[in-house]
């Protein structure tokens, strides 16, 4: 468990501004659509976990009494925290702390967040868990992630790709692995958004830092890729044969906690 969390950090702490100024995490439709999927009235404490350069908190900032996000690479949280001072956001703050481990009471939330976050975690049934221990009852988990299709080849497949890219990636669950773990934590299921993520090729390897080896590797797969694979994930190559662009399965998950 302790070196999951190294890689992690690792990996993170090696160009955390990137993930700050990526238009994938700095914006995107799902930002939008996870604000407007509880009605706010601007009284909620919302806690965002894995939160990178703070996106997600500050895109709640405006609408509610205050937003708490939480990382574990320390060098995120100095990111996160110096991006909202810039942006003048005063109810927002940073901490660092690991999503299977919350350093908070139990029913402290009113909503939990957690974006592009949840294929690092080392044992994300305990995230969840945890999740559903800090929320209120009546309280929302909102969870955007990409996912693994439910056939085994293609979840094989991507789960590979993704781990040789970035090894601090743990995985990538399907919608039923989803739906068990929320059942198992009293959170009633919900798909609120379901979209293809794209991806420019380059810019996914180059702000990951991926060995030379690794992208070998990756390349023999997109090439070799079965019909089925490069339908699902769209995967393209330009004139020269070189990997050119293709997508990630999304999703923006909520779970309302049992009373």
């Amino acid at each position: 468990m302790a070196d999951a969390i190294n890689t992690v950090q690792q990996q993170f702490a090696k160009n955390p501004e990137k993930y700050r100024d990526e238009k994938l995490f700095a914006a995107g439709q799902e930002l939008d659509v996870m604000v407007k999927a509880v009605k706010l009235t601007g009284k909620e404490n919302v806690l965002d976990i894995g939160t990178a350069a703070g996106h997600t908190a500050l895109a709640f900032a405006p609408f509610v009494k205050k937003c708490m996000g939480v990382d574990i690479t320390e060098e995120m949280v100095k990111v996160a925290t110096d991006y909202a001072k810039e942006r003048g956001c005063e109810n927002v703050t940073f901490q660092q702390a690991d999503a299977e481990t919350l350093p908070f009471p139990d029913a402290m939330f009113d909503i939990v967040t957690c974006r592009y976050a949840a294929h690092h975690f080392p044992n994300v049934r305990k995230a969840v868990k945890e999740i559903s221990r800090v929320l209120k009852k009546g309280g929302h988990f909102l969870l955007v992630d990409h996912y693994a299709p439910e056939d085994k080849t293609l979840d094989q497949f991507i789960n590979k790709v993704n781990k040789l890219r970035d090894p601090s990636q743990v995985r990538e669950s399907s919608l039923s692995e989803w739906r068990e773990m929320f059942a198992e934590n009293s959170l009633h299921y919900s798909e609120r958004l379901k979209w293809n993520l794209p991806l420019e090729y380059a810019s996914w390897i180059e702000r990951a830092g991926t060995s030379a080896d690794a992208q070998k590797e990756i390349i023999s797969m997109l090439e070799n890729a079965t019909p089925l694979c490069r339908d699902t994930f769209q995967i393209t190559f330009n004139e020269e044969g070189v990997p050119q662009d293709f997508c990630l399965k999304a999703v923006l998950l909520q779970g309302v906690k049992g009373e």
